[in-house]
């Protein structure tokens, strides 16, 4: 295909070959519409497609992540020839992440911190999407105070049996692979003894259970470790290193959560939930003359708060794509993504009124808005509150002093729990 094409700024090695590749696992419209620009068609069949099986063929051949070596699941190109590839498949529309958080979050890690046997396991079913992710970080009695957490992992052989609990999992009941962090060192202070894992998530031992939020949506789980063997390949990190290991993937996180990572909002099915500004300023239009003076106004100030925020999402992103280090970009935005989508939704429901308390049962519609609702208020909450983003901030770029803590300098053992 297209053989004899001149040579263009835009293009990369292996061109033909992804080219060719896309017109097997696309419909023949979907390819005259991408050559065509036409973006409304390509929305369409995207409706219309096995998603998960075109990551999968995009994947195995190594164009999920391009920028990775061949031996790690990518194409071992270089950043500039793998944002021609990505840019190429993003202007025809096609997708290209897995269902999980292993792209985003696990990946960047292991590539990070992990040995070469390990990126060779662990990375290659990532990038395709053979292998799903989700994070077991968070534990009942850890709260916002991560390092603390008592999971643990005894070394036994080429082994580690890990046992303990872990609670506010995404894609717990659907998920490969998890990211898990347990304690190896209980004789470390917390931030010393920590180790990161890739667990299978289908091991003996390994029990997920659902978890319903407040929007009766079944969204998290809990996991519980009794005697779960993992093998030493699937070890992300060098033992006792896990936290500094955890700074990357938790980095991603709120570069995630941000909206850093996020293309313009198109449907309430964003990473945050809630509805977006668009269909919220549709939806107060059909009420005309009955739309209060008061919440125009709300309106108004939440179109101006959501172009700030934009504008600031861009030019962190920009930043990064010119390969300048991130700084505290993602807890700025972290914190102020958060507030912002609440404060849309609570507009939301001002404006829809009575019909945001009381709907008939067969009202799906009414009863979406509310959910939506219900769902952001977790925003503050995940990917690390907005305390502790606030102190991130406070401390890393304010300098101010951090808070006193009486056990600092103790072993993780001897800190009362």
């Amino acid at each position: 295909m297209n053989a004899c094409r001149v040579p263009s700024p835009t293009d990369f090695p292996g061109r033909d070959e992804l080219e060719e590749l896309l017109a097997t696992i696309l419909p023949i419209e979907w390819i005259d519409a991408a050559r065509a620009g036409d973006v409304e068609a390509i929305v369409d069949f995207n409706d219309t497609i096995d998603r998960r099986g075109v990551v999968h063929a995009i994947g195995r051949a190594g164009w999920v992540a391009p920028h990775y070596e061949r031996e790690h699941g990518g194409r071992g190109l270089s950043t500039e020839m793998a944002q021609r590839a990505l840019s190429l498949l993003h202007s025809w529309g096609v997708p290209v992440t897995p269902s999980g958080s292993g792209l985003a979050l696990a990946a960047p890690t292991i590539q990070q911190w992990s040995s070469e046997e390990t990126k060779r396991h662990l990375l290659p079913p990532l990038l395709s999407g053979d292998e799903r992710w989700c994070q077991l970080f968070s534990e009942p009695g850890s709260g916002s105070d991560l390092a603390s957490l008592a999971t643990t992992a005894v070394r036994d052989g080429d082994e580690w049996v890990v046992n303990g609990q872990k609670v506010w999992t995404t894609f717990g009941q659907s998920s490969e692979r998890a990211m898990l962090l347990a304690r190896t060192d209980p004789d470390q202070i917390k931030h010393k003894g920590i180790t990161y894992f890739g667990l299978d998530m289908k091991s003996p031992g390994v029990e997920v259970r659902p978890l319903v939020n407040m929007a009766g949506q079944h969204e998290f789980f809990e996991v519980f470790l009794s005697d779960v063997r993992v093998p030493d390949i699937d070890r992300i990190s060098p033992r006792g290193e896990g936290w500094s290991a955890t700074q990357s993937t938790l980095g991603a996180e709120r570069f995630a959560l941000s909206g850093l990572a996020q293309k313009k909002r198109k449907s309430s099915d964003e990473i945050l939930g809630g509805k977006p500004y668009l269909e919220i300023e549709q939806f107060a239009r059909t009420l005309g003359q009955n739309l209060p003076a008061s919440a125009r106004h709300q309106l108004v100030r939440a179109a101006v708060n959501d172009r700030v925020l934009a504008l600031s999402i861009d030019r962190a992103r920009d930043s990064r794509a010119a390969g300048r280090a991130g700084g505290s970009e993602g807890s700025l935005t972290k914190i102020a993504k958060a507030a912002s989508n609440q404060r849309l939704q609570e507009i939301a429901m001002d404006i829809r009124g009575l019909a945001a308390t009381a709907w008939e049962i067969s009202d799906s519609d009414a009863a979406e808005w509310v959910t939506q609702f219900l769902r952001t208020r977790a925003n503050s909450i995940e990917g690390g509150t907005s305390e502790i983003q606030r102190n991130i901030i406070g401390e890393r770029v304010l300098g101010l002093p951090r808070e006193p803590d009486a056990y600092k300098g103790l072993a993780w053992r001897d800190v009362p729990r």
